[in-house]
């Protein structure tokens, strides 16, 4: 059976983020296991996950970055999931979950400290830019959650010079223009739901993908910290989890 790997660190924050980890563990047919990186056991990490009922394991050193890569790089692991400290006075949340989305070839979901207890996921919100590439890379993902009979919605997001010209029938060429987009980038969605924005790309994101109306948020991530401005704003403004899948 896959894993799904949740980093944690030694305080109460490693809640939040083995909640999500179980969450994700249904729809992907995968086990959750906890890590956390520290020279010492970390009590406060071991009970939060014995008490969640979930395996943990304490990975030796001090630098989580090459320990979390070095453990997670077997095939057999899924998905990691890692919590992320917002800076004091900022909305960053950090550069290691960025890091391990940048050098792990895996899909990375990363928690906000806000983050409300979830028992199950029901909606998905997947953030699509129109390139076939970008498309592709978030086929997989879609696959899955699909058949896992969850709420999907993705949302495009238009400038007002990219936005198509509708004519006066615009409730039925809105309608038209959705399924062709769905049809053409993510063929055999199924029951996926589109949303058209126009404006900012990722203060539309974030404004659909909320706490309350999104479970977890879905969206490539282009690697190297000089690509993906958009995806680097939306993971440091995120208040829901937010699931990075590798972009080449």
């Amino acid at each position: 059976m896959s894993r799904i790997v949740a980093a944690i660190d030694n305080s109460p924050a490693a809640r939040p983020v083995l909640s999500v980890a179980r969450a994700l563990a249904p729809v992907l047919g995968a086990d959750v296991e906890a890590v956390h990186v520290a020279d010492e056991q970390g009590d406060t990490a071991a009970a939060v996950a014995d008490s969640m009922g979930v395996r943990y394991r304490v990975l030796p050193g001090d630098d989580p970055l090459p320990a979390i890569l070095g453990y997670t790089a077997g095939g057999d692991v899924a998905l990691v999931v890692v919590g992320a400290r917002r800076r004091l006075q900022s909305s960053d949340l950090g550069h290691l979950a960025g890091q391990i989305a940048d050098n792990l070839d895996k899909p990375v979901v990363v928690v906000p400290p806000e983050t409300r207890p979830m028992d199950r996921l029901q909606r998905v919100v997947i953030a699509l830019e129109a390139t076939p590439a970008k498309a592709r890379s978030l086929t997989d993902v879609l696959t899955v959650v699909a058949s896992a009979d969850l709420d999907i919605v993705v949302v495009h997001v238009d400038d007002e010079q990219s936005i198509p010209s509708f004519s006066d029938q615009e409730a039925h060429e809105t309608r038209a223009y959705a399924e062709e987009f769905l049809a053409r980038y993510l063929p055999g969605s199924g029951p996926a739901r589109l949303e058209l924005r126009v404006g900012d790309p990722a203060d539309e994101i974030i404004n659909l993908a909320q706490p309350g109306t999104a479970d977890i948020l879905a969206l490539g991530w282009p690697r190297g910290p000089a690509r993906g401005a958009v995806a680097r704003r939306i993971l440091g403004r995120s208040h829901v989890p937010v699931l990075l899948v590798s972009i080449r």
